[in-house]
């Protein structure tokens, strides 16, 4: 079964400021081991497709970082000249395909910036989705929760879907998706275990897909048709650039995945995953590093009579703490960012003010 792997590479990952910037956000830095977040996401991939059939796809402002790290390859690399959230990229990729002759072979979408650490258990899913996904369905991958988590979206399931060859992985019907809850529904949903958390992985045809676009997004599935129809030609970059500007920011799960009637189904994952969505997550996901008092420290640091802290020291300064708790202190070259750790999912509203006061440098 040939299957194509399409990588969402084109997130700011302003939630990593100050280390994360809009022209090298977190996929592109190596805050887990030596690798970098979209390097790690390809070599998970690569077992199970060619590096021809693995797309890329990402945002034009980062297209020199992107190159510089990728080198000479065969992947191929679909730039968007404006980030318009998950639909349209996923629907460019889909059309991609489908221009190549491959609109019914499976297409797995994976997110660039996540953690997973037991990665042949990944695969297995995957390859199980995929045989699905061949048959026609839409298929999302679960992630069983751990925690009563606000800051991801849910899955309902429903029924026990048997037809599969496969006894140590279980499928289920999709009966909703859910938006972030707020804390009692999301301890509501754990203790049920009725719910999945949302891992924005997804793995469907591009004809499924793209159907799905049409009738539920039918203008951006319009303007999809002239990107298509533009491909290979050499007024290509104009008509990408041109039908760009006027699309829609529109996430998958909300164009399609929640109004949908076909049929969807969840394949529920237990394999160490992290969306890395925060200072907090990178903090909770590093424990095997910490001291005795939970700090967790890199770079010049001397933190004392702290604890539960997170400390990460890009500069060549040395950060002294006295009497710290449950702070995050990032500092680099030209920026430091101290906050409560347990707030960190909030630096959207730093990067907000920020804009505010025109302070793009540090952007």
């Amino acid at each position: 079964m040939n299957i194509y792997a399409v990588v969402m590479a084109g997130g700011a990952g302003t939630r990593f400021w100050p280390l994360s910037r809009t022209n090298c956000p977190k996929q592109f830095l190596n805050i887990i081991g030596q690798k970098t977040m979209i390097e790690q996401t390809l070599e998970r991939i690569k077992p199970l497709c060619r590096e021809e059939q693995i797309i890329i796809v990402g945002n034009e402002e980062q297209s020199i970082i992107q190159k510089e790290l990728l080198g000479e390859t065969r992947l191929v690399l679909l730039e968007e000249p404006h980030g318009r959230n998950t639909a349209p990229a996923i629907g460019l990729a889909a059309i991609y395909l489908r221009k190549k002759g491959i609109a019914d072979s499976p297409m797995v979408v994976l997110p660039a910036d996540h953690f997973i650490n037991n990665e042949e258990e990944f695969r297995n899913i995957l390859l199980t989705g995929c045989a699905l996904a061949k048959e026609g369905s839409i298929v999302t991958i679960g992630i069983i929760p751990t925690r009563p988590e606000t800051g991801y979206g849910y899955i309902r399931r429903g029924s026990v879907f048997n037809k599969i060859d496969n006894d140590k992985i279980k499928v289920y019907t999709v009966k909703k998706f859910v938006e972030k809850p707020n804390q009692k529904d999301a301890l509501h949903y754990l203790k049920s275990g009725k719910y999945f958390w949302n891992s924005g992985i997804f793995i469907f045809t591009p004809n499924t897909i793209l159907k799905e676009i049409e009738h539920h997004m039918p203008d951006i599935y319009k303007s999809l048709l002239k990107i298509e129809n533009a491909m290979g030609q050499d007024h290509y970059s104009d008509v990408l650039r041109s039908v760009y500007q006027g699309l829609p920011s529109v996430s998958i799960d909300y164009g399609v995945m929640e109004k949908t009637s076909s049929p969807v189904l969840t394949i529920p994952g237990d394999f160490g995953w992290s969306d890395v969505g925060s200072w907090e997550s990178l903090y909770n996901l590093r424990q095997e590093e910490m001291d005795n008092e939970k700090n967790l420290v890199q770079g010049n640091n001397l933190l004392l009579d702290s604890n539960s802290t997170f400390v990460f020291n890009q500069s060549t300064q040395t950060v002294v703490g006295l009497g710290l708790k449950d702070l995050v202190i990032v500092n680099v070259d030209d920026a430091i960012l101290v906050a409560d750790i347990k707030k960190s999912q909030d630096i959207k509203k730093v990067i907000e003010k920020i804009k505010a006061k025109g302070l793009h440098s540090i952007l």
